[in-house]
């Protein structure tokens, strides 16, 4: 049975409608979530999946040979649902929590077809983790924020942070058609590798105030972001002297230079 003609019987047995609130649109395209599984790894491994909705890719997890697969979901509509419909696995696990509010157990992989509302919070809060890498598929606009390189349009602290944190690897897009109900944007499926290298709190605070002035240069973005640093515009504007990217705009900066920032403004 097809994944779309299984997402239509546990709508009607179960009466079950998705919510457009919960950012609810299945994946049902089989090649795809088998492609998800294989990229996975899961073999011997403990997987998180966040959303596993009606269990699609929570099966073929399982079914790959995972050690246990923690399947975490917010909508307790969804928990009497999926304990039924992978009953008949016996390394599948599903706990009712939400991933933002929840303290993680351990775990080697993280997978997700994330909901588009969480998407930002959900990686700020991946980045803190320890795990081996994760198989996500995000809006395709996200993916290119994430990726986009200095001076690009789409460079922003999501960019920055993202590459910092991360090894991104595009997996490829996923076309709108491939959820139920469509969303009205494609998707794309990547794979995050932790790179071990965190941003200090200094810099982090920078790289959140500045890029909120993202087309200014860095002595009019200091300046403006003089009070929430502590210091007078007059020192903020020193700062940026100092530093020599004065006349730089703040989406052309890279993470050594908002670090080499950070350092000056610690002197």
């Amino acid at each position: 049975m097809s994944v779309l003609s299984e997402l239509r019987r546990i709508s009607s047995e179960y009466r079950f409608s998705q919510k457009r609130s919960l950012s609810q649109c299945f994946l049902v395209d089989d090649r795809i979530l088998d492609r998800e599984a294989a990229e996975a790894g899961v073999r011997s491994r403990v997987v998180l999946e966040v959303g596993p909705g009606f269990g699609f890719l929570t099966k073929r997890l399982a079914a790959a040979g995972a050690k246990e697969v923690i399947a975490l979901e917010k909508d307790e509509r969804l928990i009497p649902i999926l304990e039924a419909e992978l009953a008949p696995y016996e390394n599948v696990r599903v706990i009712h929590a939400d991933f933002l509010k929840w303290k993680p157990e351990k775990f080697n992989v993280f997978v997700s077809n994330v909901p588009y509302s969480i998407s930002s919070p959900l990686l700020f809060k991946l980045a803190e983790l320890d795990f081996s890498h994760a198989i996500l598929c995000l809006q395709k606009e996200f993916v290119e924020r994430m990726l986009a390189q200095p001076g690009e349009s789409e460079y922003s602290r999501l960019s920055l942070t993202s590459q910092a944190r991360f090894g991104i690897r595009h997996l490829g897009k996923i076309h709108r058609t491939c959820f139920r109900p469509s969303p009205k944007v494609d998707s794309a499926l990547v794979e995050l590798v932790p790179t071990g290298k965190k941003l200090t709190p200094e810099t982090e605070k920078l790289i959140l105030l500045l890029f909120q002035h993202k087309k200014k240069t860095v002595r009019a973005a200091l300046s403006d972001s003089a009070e929430q640093l502590g210091i007078t515009k007059d020192e903020a504007r020193k700062l940026a002297e100092k530093s020599g990217l004065s006349d730089r705009r703040v989406f052309t900066l890279t993470k050594e230079d908002f670090a080499l920032l950070s350092r000056f403004a610690g002197g």
